[in-house]
């Protein structure tokens, strides 16, 4: 997937807790008009309770439940069919038991994010799945740029897997960001900046 230029923009917005992480993002692809993101994410509050299958909102009375912590995370959220697809990496923290983090988990607030938003369309774009060619857009499924250096199942704890805008190299999903516009690099800068990198 070498140099396919597409239609998308950075953008930011606030995505609803309570319900699970995938159907926050989906959500939030859906109103935002995106076939996927890149999207970053700081900050957030987590919560879990015994019994919960990721299926319904959260129960009126919680008995019991765990509140976890979600330090950031850069992941690839991707729509396929009703559902969504999301891998990424990331750090969080459960208090006792270590759980794990990833489209089932809930956050227990709304939560602010930023990201890079791709349109959807007919052309191949590998793990950004069906994306528009739009040329001139200044971002492109391309071998370097923000994104990851290697394929990733789900999410993970490895933070030398981010691509960085100027980092070439592997063969994990990126998108190439022409940092010209004045507007795109201030935008990556405050990814990167979230990111602590």
């Amino acid at each position: 997937m070498a140099n396919l230029p597409v239609a998308g923009r950075f953008f930011e917005d606030i995505i609803d807790g309570y319900f699970p992480l995938g159907e926050s993002l989906r959500q939030m692809l859906a109103r935002q008009d995106f076939g996927a993101a890149l999207v970053v994410i700081t900050h957030a509050p987590l919560l879990h309770f015994p019994g919960d299958d990721g299926t319904g909102p959260v129960p009126m009375r919680l008995r019991q439940a765990t509140a976890g912590l979600l330090r950031w995370s850069l992941a690839l959220a991707v729509l396929e069919g009703n559902g969504l697809r999301l891998s990424g990496v990331a750090d969080w923290r459960w208090p006792e038991n270590e759980r794990g983090f990833g489209a089932e988990t809930r956050l227990a607030e709304p939560a602010f994010l930023r990201g890079i938003g791709l349109r959807p369309g007919p052309e191949d774009g590998g793990a950004f799945g069906g994306v528009r060619r739009e040329e001139g857009s200044g971002l492109a499924i391309t071998g370097h740029g923000w994104g990851f250096t290697r394929m990733l199942e789900g999410i993970e704890r490895d933070a030398t897997a981010i691509a960085q805008p100027d980092t070439p190299g592997g063969n994990g999903p990126q998108l190439m960001v022409d940092l010209s516009d004045p507007g795109r690099a201030a935008a990556s800068a405050a990814m990167a900046r979230d990111l602590g990198l």
